[in-house]
């Protein structure tokens, strides 16, 4: 084991020198800048950065004068981003943030205990300064407030470093003030936020601390199911799913980042899980490993030494999340209340065959998401010309049997009745200060829409039915990436800059060897896009136009090319 944990350190050692290298020319840079602007984050990366070299043996920097002195400087640079609340902000979002205080106070903490026991005096200084921070934080940390549900966990680990650091109970007690609300997690391991490339991991990792330092098991517990959960998370090439994020990485193409690479080493190795560890491992291969990586070998190398054989994760597996809960999407239009997107806890079916993979979602526009090796269709929504609805968000997901699952929508929809004097008469005849909520419903009318999956080994097929003998417009809508790959097909025809109607046949998206095959035209109503549900113009969009009653089938596929002849395979 020593050998396998000094040859990983040793390969950090070498890409921190890399970096530094060029860090130092920043660093020049700033020093004959007129006006240096603030960038939340450089000061804390640069500082583990300088940290870590200085105090790692291994390093050409350890102890080196020169690199003392840039720690030093940095050290100072990080108290002059400190408020006289204590707090720092983000510049371009949080100002006066006592949670992004606890981000930023977690890793100095780490930082000053590397400094505390591997510096030396030669290095009092620049320690100094950096416990200087956190004392200076420790207020913030124990009075201030929240206002996402991650930042509950993050307050809580920098407060449990605070407590090894500087001893006391204050600290414990104010992190159990929010963990006392309880963890907001699923029983699969999904959270609020349901962010599996940002949030997901920022949860795991900073949980792993609250849970060790106050010996709180449920922490443990918690980022242990969420790592799980990834294993099912992955597309081909080792991203993320993305596709029904609720914040930031909604649709971004990510791959793992060092929080992910430590909270899969530490609980890994605390679980004794063969498959977390086999996660590690893909950490180790797609995370960007900085000097956060670097810091946690060098303090706790035995918590980040998976003691059991990796069992690769598996590229075969159909999986449903959240079975039987149902999403609050609107199903009565004109709709008056909000919108509840990327709701916590609606289903998501995920559906892996080796290039394939699949995820089928409840509670939001964009339902499906198809990859199959290079070629991505970011999205399939399914519009209807009803009351202006747009695109329809299913609230669930029902296994059917075998590898066929059914979305299911019904709508309603209606015209509203006159108010009475009393609610009108303040108005003066301005319709938008009127009580309209009060307007009594009149002609309800109904109707409903099935998509139908059937899950493949090269792909799926897609049955779109509906019995409304109405005449109703439906519309399959296929996203795919503007500036990556090729849409080709004889059925298909220009409608707008990146809008295209599939009206017979097949179309082909290729994106290097790969291939997304849809079939299945059709051109019923000749409209471009359905009412409040106008064309994206990140995407460039393929169209199938239907009418009721409909019972029609798009068949998507998988698509490989031998490369010397261009042949499918």
């Amino acid at each position: 084991m020593q050998t396998t944990v000094e040859a990983r350190i040793g390969e950090l050692v070498r890409l921190q020198e890399a970096r530094l290298a060029e860090e130092w020319k920043r660093m020049e840079a700033e020093k004959r800048s007129v006006r240096r602007i603030k960038v939340q984050g450089r000061e804390l990366s640069r500082l583990t950065l300088l940290a870590v070299l200085y105090c790692q043996p291994r390093s050409r920097y350890f102890r080196d004068p020169a690199l003392l002195a840039a720690l030093e400087e940095t050290a100072e640079e990080l108290l002059g981003i400190q408020l006289p609340s204590g707090n720092v902000s983000l510049y371009n979002c949080n100002i006066d943030s006592p949670p992004d205080t606890a981000f930023t106070s977690h890793l100095v903490a780490l930082v000053a205990q590397l400094l505390l026991r591997d510096a030396g005096q030669e290095a009092a200084k620049a320690t100094n300064a950096v416990l200087t921070f956190l004392r200076r934080a420790s207020p913030a940390l124990l009075e201030g407030g929240i206002h996402t549900p991650n930042h509950r966990w993050v307050m809580a680990s920098a407060l449990a470093k605070m407590e090894e650091l500087f001893g006391g109970a204050a600290y414990r007690e104010r992190a159990f003030e929010f963990l006392n609300e309880g963890l907001d997690i699923t029983d699969y391991g999904e959270w609020t936020e349901r962010s599996n490339s940002i949030y997901n991991a920022i949860c795991a990792y900073y949980l792993y601390d609250v849970g060790t330092v106050f010996g709180y098991a449920p922490a443990l517990d918690a980022a242990a199911s969420t790592l799980r959960m990834m294993r099912y998370m992955l597309h081909p090439g080792d991203t993320i799913a993305t596709e029904y994020s609720g914040r930031q990485d909604l649709g971004q193409v990510a791959r793992m980042d060092d929080r992910y690479y430590a909270a899969f080493h530490l609980i890994a190795a605390r679980e004794r899980d063969p498959e977390l560890a086999a996660l590690a491992a893909v950490a180790e291969r797609t995370a960007p490993r900085g000097s956060v990586a670097l810091l946690h070998w060098m303090l706790t190398p035995e918590r980040m030494t998976p003691t059991v054989a990796p069992a690769p994760p598996s590229e075969r597996y159909t999986v449903l999340f959240g079975e039987g809960n149902r999403a609050p999407v609107p199903d009565r239009v004109p709709y008056l209340g909000p919108v509840v997107k990327h709701p916590h806890g609606a289903p998501v079916l995920r559906h892996r065959r080796g290039p394939l993979s699949v995820t089928a979602m409840a509670g939001q526009p964009e339902c499906l998401y198809v990859q199959y090796g290079e070629a991505r269709m970011l999205g399939l929504k399914l519009g209807i010309g009803w009351f202006g609805a747009g695109a329809v968000s299913f609230p669930g997901i029902e296994p059917l049997g075998g590898d066929r699952y059914l979305l299911r929508a019904e709508l309603e929809g209606c015209y509203f009745g006159p108010l009475a004097d009393e609610h009108t008469l303040h108005a003066g005849g301005r319709y938008v200060d009127m009580p309209n909520h009060l307007r009594r419903r009149i002609g309800t009318v109904r109707t409903a829409v099935d998509i139908e999956l059937t899950l493949l080994e090269d792909g799926l097929d897609l049955r779109v039915a509906s019995d409304d003998p109405r005449g109703i417009y439906l519309q399959a809508v296929c996203l795919f990436p503007p500036e990556d790959g090729e849409l080709s097909g004889e059925g298909l025809e220009a409608t707008g800059p990146l809008t295209m109607r599939l009206s017979s046949g097949a179309a082909l998206y290729s994106a290097g060897r790969y291939a997304i095959r849809i079939e299945g035209g059709a051109s019923e109503h000749d409209e471009i896009a359905m009412r409040n549900d106008p064309p994206d113009a990140r995407t460039r969009a393929v169209m199938v136009n239907w009418s009721t009653p409909t019972d029609a089938t798009l068949r998507v596929r998988g698509i490989v090319f031998e490369e010397a002849d261009g042949k499918e395979r």
